[in-house]
């Protein structure tokens, strides 16, 4: 394998689960149109450890709160010891759009009252919300390069994922601090996303999303 290159499977040896921490953070989100940023909303993000049917797990919740994207909300659920997803749902203004439950190698999706059931071609599938996650907690190298095979439930579809640790950046970590971060390069499917990271404290400071041409949506401190 090039590039340190590899495949996430559960308990994945690389994978340092016991360094992450519970953890709440807040972030600004600003919409940059070539070249010119403005601010359109903010993010909250919470890690929680708790337990689901006897098993460690791990919850995510991440809200957004903008006029101009909406008011959302995700919450994550993934066992602590492998990351494998046990649910993920998605509210809008408070309200459930859509609940995705895995079991036993398939999803079950409910939206609007209707089921669906979806069966995963791929063995150890991760949730695509649960990538900020495991981004924490991979081997800080430049040049680490790890494949992924991910479910999005909003979208009902398999999508290969790929990350790639870039180089140490200097960024603002909030309050007036800069510190070092590492940069790490992400494709869902075709899409690219950055993100930067305190390999430290496991602190997701800034994430860049490209969502067409010429824009760009940040979360930052």
């Amino acid at each position: 394998m090039t590039r340190m290159e590899r495949y996430f499977q559960p308990m994945d040896s690389c994978i340092s689960i016991e360094d992450l921490c519970e953890a709440r953070d807040e972030k600004e989100v600003f919409l940059i149109e070539e070249g010119v940023e403005r601010k359109v909303g903010e993010t909250t993000e919470e890690i929680q450890f708790i337990e689901v049917d006897g098993k460690s797990a791990i919850k995510r919740v991440q809200t957004l709160t903008s006029d101009l994207l909406g008011n959302r909300k995700g919450v994550t659920v993934v066992e602590r010891t492998s990351f494998k997803p046990i649910s993920f749902t998605d509210y809008i203004n408070n309200q459930i759009r859509m609940k995705a439950v895995y079991r036993d190698g398939e999803v079950h999706v409910v939206a609007n009252d209707d089921l669906k059931i979806i069966k995963l071609k791929s063995d150890g599938c991760v949730d695509t919300f649960s990538i900020e996650l495991v981004l924490r907690v991979i081997p800080f190298t430049s040049g680490f390069f790890m494949k992924l095979k991910g479910f999005n439930s909003t979208i009902e579809s398999e999508i290969p994922i790929r990350i790639e640790v870039l180089e140490l950046e200097s960024i603002h970590k909030g309050e007036g601090i800069i510190t070092d971060a590492w940069k790490v390069k992400t494709y869902f499917g075709d899409t690219l996303q950055y993100y930067w990271i305190d390999s430290e404290h496991k602190e997701l400071l800034k994430q860049s999303s490209y969502i067409g041409e010429g824009r760009v949506l940040e979360f930052r401190r």
